[in-house]
């Protein structure tokens, strides 16, 4: 009994901590259906999606004095999703699909839109993060991605026949774009803990090589770009000579190894060599630069407040800024660059200060990784890892350190007013 009570004291200690986890990787639970049942998986991703929305409201409401401390960021983005929504609602009578696929595209919309996004996001800048216990937060991210990929490795190399079918997205019922961004994560947790917590040991280097075989079988080329970019940010709050010397040299040998793959043909069996070298050597982009003109078309033609927020056909731009001023036009980009401000000033924030930030910093390239899928992959009501990571991003950064800030902190350690 006494343990019992110990537990349930913890969890109540932590719960804004378990909030923010399943907020921001549990939803990946409800995608691991390896055999595709029918119902199953759709019933779990509900119930894990629906408690994160009555927690949502919960926090917001228990943290409402952190609220109304941060209501100037909150106030602006309700009014910008509040729009896009809205624009989002005048799209669908535009619609030209069939039936069954204009009903999945309206409850997907309805769904993202009012379900998914708005209220996890305004709970998620609620937070308290100075007191949220990142150190245990990091831990228990990094073995329960490291306990999911050992598992993805297992069946899709005993299981699966071949990585070019339903094998790319191994255990997961997830578009296999988004597969390859799950195992980048242990990839970046993995060389965080390396070059910033300075941890030792065998299951970071496990990490590294599970998470990449991930975004090797998933053969999708956002991952790996935004792996790029990652390290290029690594190195340049390390800043390191010999860590650069070693990156531009990686970076030559990759570059040089992927053109003899390409000239001879080796890597002609291998999906991932084939999507990759089509996109560097052949600028094959996969019909992204036909998305991107037609909604910047749209732009054009309705400069000031967008025209439809979707194509007629249900697709989307590829580009969130593209996405961003076909549906909402100049004011709807006023409105998420004021919001976006808030992002990248906390983003700086943490880079700067990334060793005292320790574990909680890891939470800044989580969102460098999703911003960057948005700018090739994703839209604005399905982006939801965009939105969410944004948010703790800004959460982050009302952490303080110096003895100066702490003295302008009310009895709870919460920042007394807004950027």
């Amino acid at each position: 009994m006494e343990k019992i009570g110990h537990l349930k004291a913890s969890i109540i200690k932590d719960q804004e901590m378990y909030f923010l986890i399943m907020a921001l990787f549990g939803y990946i639970l409800a995608y691991i259906d390896p055999y595709y049942s029918k119902g199953f998986p759709h019933y779990i991703n509900f119930f894990i999606r629906g408690g994160i929305f009555l927690l949502s409201i919960y926090f917001i409401v228990k943290n409402f004095h952190i609220v109304q401390k941060r209501k100037t960021v909150i106030i602006v983005f309700a009014l910008f999703f509040s729009f896009y929504l809205f624009k989002l609602y005048k799209t669908i009578p535009s619609f030209t699909v069939p039936p069954d696929v204009f009903t999945g595209l309206k409850n997907s919309i309805y769904y993202y839109g009012f379900m998914v996004i708005p209220l996890p996001v305004i709970a998620i800048l609620s937070l308290n993060y100075q007191e949220i216990d990142f150190k245990k937060f990091f831990r228990i991210i990094f073995f329960g991605l490291l306990i999911i990929f050992g598992i993805n490795f297992l069946y899709t190399n005993f299981v699966f026949e071949s990585y070019r079918s339903n094998g790319r997205s191994g255990i997961f019922r997830s578009y296999y774009i988004l597969v390859g961004h799950y195992g980048l994560s242990l990839v970046i947790m993995s060389l965080y803990g390396y070059l910033f917590l300075k941890a030792k040991g065998y299951f970071y280097a496990l990490g590294i090589l599970l998470g990449s075989f991930a975004i090797f079988v998933s053969a999708a080329r956002s991952p790996v770009l935004a792996l790029f970019v990652i390290l290029f940010v690594f190195l340049i709050a390390i800043n390191n000579r010999k860590y650069w010397l070693c990156f531009l040299g990686a970076v030559v040998l990759a570059f040089v190894g992927l053109f003899v793959i390409y000239r001879t043909g080796i890597g002609e069996n291998s999906i991932f060599f084939e999507r990759l070298n089509g996109a560097i050597f052949e600028r094959n982009a996969s019909g992204r630069s036909s998305f991107f003109s037609r909604g910047i078309e749209i732009f054009l033609n309705h400069p000031l407040f967008g025209g439809n927020a979707l194509f007629e056909d249900g697709m989307y731009s590829h580009n969130i800024f593209v996405d961003i001023l076909m549906s909402t036009g100049v004011f709807g980009m006023a409105l998420f660059i004021i919001y976006f401000k808030f992002v990248v000033q906390s983003f700086i924030k943490i880079l700067k200060h990334i060793y005292k930030y320790k574990e909680s910093g890891v939470v800044i390239f989580f969102f460098l990784q999703y911003f960057i899928l948005a700018q090739t992959s994703g839209n604005l009501y399905l982006s939801f890892e965009f939105w969410y990571f944004g948010a703790a991003v800004i959460g982050l950064g009302y952490i303080n350190f110096t003895n100066e800030e702490i003295k302008s902190n009310d009895s709870r350690g919460n920042t007394a007013g807004d950027y």
